[in-house]
C-alpha cells in the first residue's frame, strides 16, 4: 500500500511538470507568435519622396493640404505597409544601392510653417513614421520657434537646411548661394546642434550651374529638387526629384503616386 502510495505520488509530479514544460512550450510560441515580423528589405526601382508644405484650409493654394486629407494619407501609408526612410537611408540608396524596407517612401515638408509642429508632428509620433522638415533659420520666429523645432529633433524628426532665407538660389551667384547654405548650416549648429547637416532643400526648386558646387562646397551631401519624379539609385544625390502633394491629390491618386512612377499629372 505504501508502494502504491509512493509510486502514485512520482506519477503526480510527473504530470504535474510534464504540464508545467507545456504551458512553457505554449508561452514561448505565443510571443514568438505575437512578436512583430521582420520587415522585408528590397532593392526597389525607385523611391517617392513626397513633398509637403502647408497643411490647413487655405483656398487655392496647389502648395496646401487640407488637414483630413493629410490625414487620411498618412492612414493609408500606415494601413499599407509602407515604410517612411530617413534621409540616411534614402541617401544610402541613391549613392550606394543599399536596399530598403519593402513599400518605401519618403515624407519630407518645406518650409516649416506652424501646422508641421501642431499637426504634422503629432501625426509623425502615433505612426512612427520618419519624416524630414527643411527650414528657414532666418524665418524663425514668424511660423516656428526655435523651442518647437526642438522639440520636433528630439521626438525623431530630421530636421534640414533650405536655406537661411528663402530665396531663388538660381538667381544667386556661387559665393552668394554659398553664404545662403552656410549661414542655415551655421544656425542649425548654433540653435539645435546639429554640425555639419547634410541634407539641403532648394527654395522654390531654382537652381543654376553653379547650384550643385556651392551646395557641396558647404558641406551639403544630398539636395531635394522641385522636379516631377522619383529618386532612383544612381542619381544625381544633389537633384532629387519629389512627388508634389496638394488637395487635388485625393487618395486615389495618392496611391498611384507612391505605388508607380508614372503617375497621373494633375
Amino acid at each position: 500500500m505504501k508502494q502504491f502510495s509512493l509510486m502514485g505520488l512520482i506519477v503526480i509530479v510527473l504530470i504535474a511538470l510534464l504540464a508545467g514544460c507545456g504551458l512553457q512550450g505554449s508561452s514561448e510560441t505565443e510571443s514568438k507568435q505575437n512578436a512583430s515580423s521582420p520587415v522585408t528589405m528590397v532593392h526597389p526601382k525607385g523611391i517617392p519622396v513626397l513633398m509637403y508644405h502647408k497643411i490647413g484650409e487655405d483656398k487655392d493654394n496647389d502648395a496646401v493640404v487640407r488637414e483630413d486629407l493629410f490625414r487620411a494619407q498618412m492612414k493609408f501609408l500606415k494601413d499599407n505597409g509602407y515604410h517612411p526612410l530617413t534621409m540616411n537611408q534614402l541617401y544610402d540608396y541613391v549613392k550606394n544601392g543599399a536596399s530598403v524596407p519593402e513599400k518605401p517612401v519618403v515624407l519630407t515638408f518645406d518650409d516649416g510653417y506652424a501646422d508641421t509642429y501642431s499637426i504634422v508632428y503629432p501625426i509623425m509620433k502615433e505612426y512612427n513614421f520618419a519624416a524630414t522638415v527643411f527650414i528657414n533659420p532666418g524665418d524663425m520666429g514668424t511660423r516656428l520657434t526655435w523651442e518647437q523645432v526642438k522639440e520636433m529633433k528630439q521626438g525623431g524628426m530630421t530636421i534640414a537646411n533650405h536655406g537661411f532665407q528663402h530665396i531663388e538660389m538660381g538667381q544667386l551667384s556661387q559665393k552668394e548661394q554659398v553664404e545662403n547654405i552656410k549661414k542655415g548650416q551655421e544656425a542649425l549648429e548654433r540653435e539645435l546642434g546639429i554640425k555639419d547637416n547634410p541634407w539641403f532643400c532648394y527654395p522654390y526648386g531654382d537652381k543654376n550651374e553653379f547650384t550643385d558646387v556651392a551646395a557641396k562646397e558647404s558641406g551639403i551631401k544630398m539636395a531635394m529638387a522641385m522636379k516631377s519624379g522619383w529618386a532612383h539609385e544612381g542619381d544625381n544625390p544633389y537633384n532629387i526629384l519629389r512627388v508634389w502633394v496638394g488637395n487635388a491629390v485625393d487618395i486615389k491618386h495618392f496611391e498611384e503616386r507612391i505605388s508607380t512612377e508614372y503617375f497621373s499629372d494633375l
